[in-house]
């Protein structure tokens, strides 16, 4: 089936929700702790570390019908371009008023640079005024070129709320507080204006607004937009897929999950054109690195997407081109054709969703394994989101990026990868901090593709 995108823009959008709150927690921003406590995972040695080892008995029969994925497919590329058809912010359900604030808000806080030094208010003020937010700007369609974190002010070093989070003292979170989200290659853009030396651009994507290198965006004319739109959806399937230039050099890697147009089963990528317009240009890949959007949604298809990203070191808000929770979550759905919003609370409020809070936590177990959709099913808890893969030995098991478990005293035992675990994840761990546990934490068991919620668990992986 040729799958267009033109067809189903409608005129009026679904409000979209945006990473506007950094009040995360199981994971930092860039690189490792100082002192991070080290601790070997009972959980992470036991249990095997790739999705094919908890294959059911048929591995390729439906998880949902490919019908209603096309529906949500649809749904997806609405929300995808729509920064295109943006007059302002009103399709992320923000006002520029509510993102001033936030920004302001994040500038008067203590700035702390990576070795732990405090920067003076003199200098954070200089990145404010140099990122001062235009509320009149009309937008200019754009498109990302390259990869590139999102910023909350125009400032690309990472910078920290305390000396300790700078340091990762104890093996607390790098938790770079001007970091947002990433763009990808191939994201529309609504382009709002330039920062005063015109270095950023400040942009809204169909899940986040922020700044991003003026470097890593072109404009877009009709004839951008109506080849795009006409075109076949592909998916990235394999992650880190490398995009060469015409000189054969690395331009970047591409993540699993990544839409883009496609012609004659080669995946069309923007580039910069001439007057800062964006071309496209026809790639290539080996095969199964880019597959017809959406990919059916199959237990081999989802424990093959898995496996391409277990194992991934952390990165806050995607920082250094890698994941943290949410941005694995998503970018797994995304291969199935279902869209989630960027942040893990606001994801787990996609969907049919069943509230764990007031289920005993001896109880929460039975109500995961009996009620949830192995491979479909998110599973949250405050500032972190997991996957729900199936049971073995009768405990649920989840798939998630996780930056570590917290101990008394304000330290972590640090994980800082994407693994397969329980959810009594570091429960060995003598000096563990009390009720820390994800399953103690555990408040929403949600089902982004909502039909799902009513079917009874079928996969043991016994």
């Amino acid at each position: 089936m040729k799958f267009h995108a033109r067809k189903f823009l409608p005129v009026l959008f679904l409000l979209l929700p945006v990473l506007i709150s950094l009040s995360v927690i199981v994971c930092p921003a860039l690189g490792a702790p100082q002192a991070a406590a080290r601790v070997r995972f009972a959980d992470i040695e036991r249990l095997p570390q790739d999705g094919v080892s908890y294959l059911p008995a048929d591995p390729d029969a439906p998880i949902a019908d490919f019908a209603n994925q096309i529906a949500y497919a649809e749904a997806y590329l609405v929300r995808h371009f729509a920064p295109w058809q943006a007059s302002d912010l009103s399709f992320l359900g923000i006002t520029f008023r509510e993102l001033a604030a936030f920004h302001n808000s994040t500038a008067r806080r203590r700035w702390y640079s990576s070795d732990g030094t405090q920067i003076t208010r003199a200098y954070i003020d200089a990145i404010v005024r140099n990122g001062a937010i235009n509320e009149s700007a009309v937008p200019r369609r754009g498109v990302m070129i390259l990869p590139d974190d999102v910023r909350i002010l125009p400032y690309g070093r990472s910078v920290y709320g305390s000396r300790s989070s700078a340091l990762g003292l104890n093996g607390l979170l790098r938790l770079d507080i001007l970091q947002l989200s990433t763009a990808r290659p191939g994201e529309p853009l609504a382009m709002f204006h330039a920062s005063a030396d015109l270095n950023w651009v400040f942009v809204a994507t169909s899940t986040v607004a922020g700044w991003v290198r003026n470097s890593s965006v072109a404009v877009v004319d009709d004839e951008f937009i109506d080849r795009v739109m006409s075109s076949d959806m592909a998916v990235i399937a394999h992650d880190n897929v490398e995009v060469a230039g015409g000189d054969g050099r690395l331009l970047y890697r591409l993540k699993l999950g990544t839409v883009l147009p496609a012609e004659d089963g080669k995946v069309l990528l923007p580039v910069r054109g001439g007057r800062a317009f964006a071309d496209l240009a026809m790639h290539e890949f080996a095969s199964g690195a880019a597959q017809p959007f959406p990919i059916k949604f199959t237990p081999r298809n989802a424990a093959l997407a898995i496996d391409q990203m277990i194992g991934e070191t952390y990165g806050w808000g995607g920082s250094s081109g890698l994941r943290d929770c949410s941005a694995l979550t998503r970018d797994y759905f995304a291969l199935f054709g279902i869209w989630l919003p960027r942040n893990s609370r606001a994801q787990a409020r996609v969907g049919e969703l069943i509230s764990l809070e007031n289920i005993p936590v001896n109880e929460r177990s039975g109500a995961i394994t009996s009620q949830g959709v192995p491979f479909a099913t998110l599973l949250q808890m405050p500032g972190h989101i997991m996957l729900y893969i199936g049971t073995r030995g009768g405990e649920p098991l989840v798939f998630h990026n996780i930056w570590g478990v917290r101990l008394r005293g304000n330290g972590r035992a640090v994980v800082g990868r994407a693994v397969i675990s329980t959810l009594r994840l570091g429960a060995e761990i003598p000096n563990r901090l009390e009720n820390s546990l994800l399953l103690d934490r555990l408040t929403v068991m949600s089902f982004p593709m909502e039909e799902l919620s009513a079917c009874p668990s079928s996969v043991n992986n016994e």
